[in-house]
């Protein structure tokens, strides 16, 4: 028997790597990164992988069935679906969406569950109660995040703000970051950057859609546009105006290629005895190699920022290495890491959650009216440059925006913590390294903690108990605690005013022949849970930007 289940979890883990799931990123390390064009498909790597790993999978089971059969390995540990050997629950995963698939299970087994991804053992809390000991009552104890072979290489050994053990290393850097880069004062003073760059964006789409607008107007593939707006306001904002718009394009080029291959399946993050095999599939290198390619465009983006001093994000962490008063050693690759967080956490959140608003607002028309009434009458006849400064009037549309991002944020699951110390969640024991997944997705759409949790309804954040700080655990579109996205303030700065000047300066139809309820929901997730097919719309222009005063 015991054969038996060994032989179906070997075969399964083949099959697994052939197809290069996204399911174990999602559950490990929350697929920062878009789904990878890496994929080993090649009958004669698979049957290396296999030749090299039976006899070492074969030692494994044999451990863990005697680990299993300890009668305190078992003590109070929270209830989930049953394992197989090898595998463990990834099975459970396959049928939809990991945060659907999640939500499915925590329905039966409880908010605080037990998974197990090949040797990692997570679990995955779906409850506000359970998160509260999460990312308050023990947030220290879960401080930490799990170190995975992508971030080791992009991040030059988890050297970037997101993925640093926490510790007085960590602590420094989310002071510099808080202090330094993007504090209040620091987010206020690229505001020039954020009025040219979202005004650039109107002009776009008016080309976009033939200039014309009414009835002429051609359908504008809005994501594309939203997603030049955001990569060019964080390029501008981390590398200033002297940096040229080709180095910039290099940059995001780079980025783009490295990113993309960056979320193959790793067998090192799902069985970290067989860090090996990702060594011996040329995984490593390959990824070594993109990075190095980044580099060389980095290295000459710092060196053009070095002669060319200014208040660039690039030149203030240059200023800071130079002084050298740091209570760590903090070189250029720290710069790189840091801006790397910047680029990856910043642009294509913003984009995405812009695209979905306007995805809302055209399925509920009486929500854009009102939206789209509340933005002009606050802002008609007013100059561009005075917009931003106006957005704290505009309490509806701050509404649709919350409300947007709690039925679609940008991640379901919350960025996974380490367990550093055994403690207990919800009564549970969890053992040190166990990672913790929470379900922010399944919270935020549970008629358990809202009503009709399945509508959208601006007006119920009307009473304003809930914010973007964490104030409610069933509500974490940025996460909460210590380690919660310090790039919000910068990110809902530039995604307010988007979205007010989407709504001033264009009317808003569907394609001919489409209704409301024609705009499909689906969503993929990868860097982020984006649209499937992304949303097609027709602006007509309501005041063109060159007859503001």
């Amino acid at each position: 028997m015991a054969w038996q289940k060994l032989i179906r979890g070997l075969e399964f883990l083949l099959f697994f790597v052939k197809q290069n799931c996204e399911v174990v990123n999602l559950i490990n390390h929350q697929a920062i990164y878009p789904r990878s064009i890496m994929e080993i498909n090649s009958e004669a790597t698979v049957t290396l992988v296999s030749l090299i790993s039976l006899p070492i999978l074969l030692a494994l089971l044999s451990r863990n069935r005697k680990s299993s059969s300890s009668p305190s390995s078992k003590k109070r540990r929270p209830p989930g679906p049953w394992n197989l050997p090898l595998i463990g629950s990834l099975l459970h995963l396959l049928r939809s969406q990991p945060q659907v698939a999640l939500r499915d299970l925590a329905v039966k087994y409880g908010p605080v569950m037990f998974l197990r991804t090949g040797q990692v053992d997570t679990v995955v809390v779906s409850s506000p109660a359970a998160a509260q000991e999460v990312f308050r009552d023990k947030d220290v104890t879960f401080a930490s995040r799990p170190s995975i072979l992508i971030s080791e290489i992009f991040c030059y050994g988890n050297l970037d703000i997101a993925f640093a053990p926490y510790g007085a290393y960590w602590r420094m850097l989310r002071k510099l970051c808080t202090v330094e880069l993007l504090s209040t004062k620091m987010v206020r003073q690229l505001a020039p950057l954020r009025n040219d760059e979202t005004l650039n964006l109107v002009r776009n789409i008016e080309a976009a859609s033939g200039h014309g607008g009414g009835d002429g107007g051609k359908p504008v593939t809005i994501a594309t546009l939203l997603t030049s707006c955001t990569n060019t306001i964080t390029a501008k904002a981390a590398f200033g105006q002297a940096c040229s718009s080709e180095l910039q394009e290099q940059f995001l080029t780079a980025l783009d290629e490295a990113l993309k291959f960056s979320n193959g399946f790793c067998f090192g993050d799902l069985f970290p005895s067989l860090r090996f095999i990702d060594a011996m599939t040329g995984l490593r290198s390959r990824l070594e190699r993109l990075r190095r390619q980044l580099d060389n465009v980095y290295d000459k983006i710092v060196a053009l920022c070095e002669s060319h001093p200014s208040d660039s994000l690039v030149n203030v962490l240059l200023r800071i290495r130079d002084q050298g008063e740091l209570e760590f050693p903090f070189g250029t690759t720290h710069v790189k890491a840091i801006i790397l967080d910047m680029f990856t956490g910043g642009t294509e959140t913003t984009s995405t959650s812009a695209e979905w608003v306007m995805s809302e607002l055209m399925r509920n028309p009486e929500v854009m009216a009102k939206a789209q009434a509340e933005v002009r009458r606050v802002l008609d006849n007013k100059s561009p440059q005075d917009h931003e400064g106006l957005l704290d009037d505009l309490r509806y549309m701050k509404m649709v925006i919350k409300e947007t991002l709690r039925l679609n944020p940008v991640l379901p699951l919350l960025l996974p913590r380490v367990c550093r110390e055994t403690c207990e969640i919800g009564g549970y024991e969890v053992v040190e390294g166990t990672r913790v997944v929470v379900n922010a997705w399944a919270m935020a759409r549970s008629p358990e903690y809202w009503d009709d949790a399945e509508k959208f309804v601006p007006e119920r954040f009307e009473d304003g108990t809930a914010d973007f700080n964490g104030s409610r655990f069933e509500y974490l579109p940025f996460g909460t605690g210590r380690r919660r996205c310090p790039g919000d303030i910068f990110g809902m700065a530039t995604l307010e005013l988007i979205v007010a000047r989407l709504l001033y300066y264009f009317d808003w139809s569907l394609p001919a022949g489409m209704q409301p309820n024609d705009v499909d929901m689906e969503l993929v997730v990868g860097a982020t849970a984006r649209r499937k097919n992304h949303l097609q719309l027709v602006a007509s222009p309501y005041k063109p930007v060159l007859m503001q005063r």
